[in-house]
């Protein structure tokens, strides 16, 4: 299941008023506590805030802002056009900012994307975004992070504090994740270790899969699709390949299988008259044995042996499918 990062639910809140595009600055100042304060300045023209009354029947604009919990910061110039700011302030803790990034220490920082991609274009970019305010589509977010770390390496654009990388919306779509390391040694590393599940493994109950890495993780992805944390659950039956690439260039593949299923047989519980031909089969994992009254059979096996018998299939997960039948 993910977790939606508080950087999103702030974005979520300006994308919600339907003016995500007018405007965006978010900065981040992490602590070397690494508890963190979060500032977001919404910038948008009178013109603008005029349209978007409009277009809710009235509703004052600045109302809405101050709902969210924003308050007015006067007026800035963009571009040489005046605009209205309006700002929301928000202190996190260790445990609150840590949560909001795929991985968070006093060395390196990767925070995942896809949560804001997903809300930026299910509720600004869709088809419900009223005509009248396409334009304010036409903006830019920007996010500004101060780490507790001077940057070695990151895939923004270093401040002349040398602590402070900027980010652009167009550099975090193609990124999937924005990071910062501060060391050659950190953003070299290669190795990575994926925990909970085995290569190739088989498994009748949900896993939780683990990645970690004294490098930066710079992707993970699940079935080809992107993921932003550096944990997942499998539940669902079927085949789960796990791609994780690091800033070294280094790439570990893993592939694993849950199947909660038991193993299908063309016998069932009852008396068979002569014979009966027993065939079996296991679309997930496929059948590890099948054993008929304490003997391995292959499948097609025809008994007419009068009597009563016990069949059991295993699959390569170890689930079990026990029939008894007759024959007479």
């Amino acid at each position: 299941m993910k977790k939606k990062c508080f950087l999103g639910a702030l974005l979520a809140v300006f994308v919600m008023l339907l003016c995500s595009g007018c405007g965006v600055e978010q900065s981040i100042t992490i602590r070397k506590d690494l508890s963190s304060r979060i500032l977001v300045k919404y910038y948008t023209t009178s013109q603008e805030e005029a349209a978007v009354a409009e277009a809710l029947d009235g509703v004052a604009y600045e109302q809405l802002m101050k709902e969210t919990g924003c308050t007015y910061a006067g007026t800035e110039e963009l571009g040489g056009v005046s605009h209205n700011v309006y700002q929301l302030a928000q202190k996190m803790s260790k445990a609150e900012t840590k949560e909001s990034f795929a991985v968070l220490n006093t060395h390196q920082a990767v925070l995942g994307m896809e949560d804001v991609q997903e809300m930026s274009d299910e509720l600004v970019g869709g088809e419900e975004f009223p005509e009248n305010l396409n334009f304010l589509q036409e903006g830019h977010v920007m996010l500004k992070i101060k780490y507790p770390f001077p940057v070695y390496k990151a895939n923004g654009t270093l401040q002349p504090d040398g602590y402070t990388v900027q980010y652009s919306m167009d550099d975090m779509k193609a990124s999937g994740r924005i990071y910062a390391v501060d060391s050659k040694k950190i953003a070299n590393a290669r190795k990575c270790t994926i925990s909970g599940v085995k290569n190739k493994g088989c498994y009748r109950k949900t896993k939780k899969v683990k990645i970690s890495s004294e490098g930066v993780i710079t992707g993970v992805a699940v079935n080809g699709e992107s993921y932003p944390l550096n944990e997942y659950e499998a539940s669902q039956d079927g085949t789960y390949k796990i791609t994780v690439k690091l800033l070294s260039g280094s790439v570990k593949n893993l592939q694993f299988i849950i199947d909660k299923t038991k193993p299908t047989t063309s016998v069932k519980a009852k008396s068979y008259r002569n014979k009966v031909r027993i065939s079996f089969q296991d679309k997930t994992s496929g059948v590890k044995q099948a054993v008929l009254d304490g003997k391995k059979i292959k499948n097609g096996t025809v008994v007419s042996q009068k009597g009563n018998h016990l069949l059991k299939i295993t699959d390569r997960a170890g689930n079990v499918r026990s029939v008894k039948f007759s024959v007479k």
